[in-house]
């Protein structure tokens, strides 16, 4: 099992970043934020992995002021893929735990990257069930 939470850890980055399907694998050669100590690269050390790793937590929704300003789009390189996508990764690691999120990640990433919803209007595991006819065209 420590294994299992080892390798998980590995491609979750702190921040919730699904390192796996980051660019920063395949342009940079980085194998994980937290194996890299949050150094990707040429780049600064991430400020988000050293806030997390200091106050000794393993992701930022551990954290008493999650979610807080150093998840803001305008922080770091948030404004990127996959960046964007930390605050709802690392919800869904506080709802679901890490080992079944790890299940549904990658799904989840894809979608993310090719831009599509999941079915009609968002995602069922954060979605109340919703009226079919509310997103149909009102003419």
């Amino acid at each position: 099992m420590k294994y299992k939470m080892e390798e998980l850890l590995r491609w979750h980055g702190p921040c919730g970043i699904y390192c796996k399907d980051c660019p920063g694998i395949r342009f940079y050669n980085c194998k994980g934020c937290r194996e890299e100590k949050g150094k990707i690269s040429k780049f600064p050390t991430c400020k988000t992995y050293e806030c997390v790793i200091n106050k000794g937590y393993d992701f930022c929704s551990e954290c008493e002021e999650f979610p807080c300003e150093m998840l803001m789009p305008i922080v770091n390189f948030e404004i990127f893929l996959p960046h964007n996508s930390k605050v709802y990764n690392s919800v869904m690691i506080k709802k679901l735990g890490l080992e079944e999120w790890s299940k549904i990640c990658e799904e989840r990433t894809n979608y993310y990257y090719k831009g599509k919803k999941i079915r009609y209007g968002g995602d069922p595991l954060t979605l109340e069930k919703k009226d079919k006819n509310f997103y149909k065209n009102k003419s």
